[in-house]
């Protein structure tokens, strides 16, 4: 059974519990009746833009029409943090951020650029004030509440969607699919699934970009290393990317004063192009 079917199956439940019609939800989300008709038979998903007022539309999250999860009771793990008034992660965009764009050569505009993680957005701001179009997901939601105001502040627009990567299901087609230290929150057993789905979703000639933990024996663990995270080994990032253009990848170690005491990262940064047909 896909995916697409039980999204589509929660969608029809919940536009019947509403006691809607799926005219009444294609003339409030301005859609076709056999757009609604396609999500409902799992034939499609409905577009990124459009899940915000789905949902609300439906009294749900976009995280339980995606993934049949809720997020009652659920928190982020850096929810803490991200309530203070200061910004965790700074405002500074990362390296790798400043990288894509030379890959691309600064030929951003129009480019559509899914952020993995986002944060408190200070990469999707940045890619936001360089031309992309933005879709950030973000599982906190004053993670996801500071993206919108750090947005809203630039004048830079960002579509902040609030959900869980895990068993997210992406809709449409990017250019760029971008992460930066989040990846680590997939379990193992569904990381080839993950990577399998972003290389789906990306555009010929498009981008995959990713920073991610590296475990090695030398390294201590971060002290605010949560248990759900689960650290990458040497290689395994390259090896979901044999099929593509590997533009850049390498491994360091990085200082880090996150949770306010200094430690070490070993990291593993990777750009790879999807070939172009």
């Amino acid at each position: 059974m896909s995916d697409h079917y039980e999204v589509g199956r929660r969608i029809a439940l919940l536009r019947k519990e509403k006691c809607y019609t799926q005219e009444k939800i294609s003339a409030l989300l301005n859609v076709t009746p056999q757009a609604v008709s396609k999500w409902e038979q799992g034939n499609a998903l409905p577009d990124t833009l459009l899940l915000p007022l789905l949902a609300k539309l439906l009294d749900t999250s976009i995280d339980y029409l995606l993934t049949g999860d809720s997020f009652a009771g659920k928190t982020g793990p850096y929810d803490g943090e991200y309530q203070k008034e200061g910004y965790y992660w700074g405002m500074e965009p990362s390296q790798l951020a400043l990288q894509i764009l030379e890959h691309l050569q600064n030929e951003a505009a129009g480019r559509r650029l899914l952020d993995l993680g986002s944060g408190e957005g200070r990469d999707a701001v940045f890619f936001a004030k360089h031309g992309f179009q933005v879709d950030a997901l973000e599982v906190s939601a004053p993670g996801a509440e500071k993206i919108r105001r750090y947005s809203q502040l630039s004048n830079y627009t960002v579509n902040v969607i609030q959900a869980d990567m895990i068993g997210y299901q992406l809709s449409g087609a990017y250019d760029v699919i971008y992460s930066h230290g989040s990846l680590q929150f997939l379990p193992l057993t569904q990381r080839q699934k993950h990577f399998d789905q972003y290389k789906q979703r990306t555009r010929g000639g498009g981008l995959n970009a990713h920073l991610i933990f590296v475990e090695k024996p030398f390294v201590t663990p971060a002290p605010d290393w949560e248990r759900n995270e689960f650290f990458y080994q040497s290689g395994e990032l390259s090896r979901y990317y044999h099929d593509w253009e590997i533009l850049q990848c390498g491994e360091k170690i990085i200082d880090c004063n996150s949770a306010g005491i200094a430690h070490r990262h070993a990291v593993n940064c990777i750009i790879a192009r999807k070939a172009d047909v």
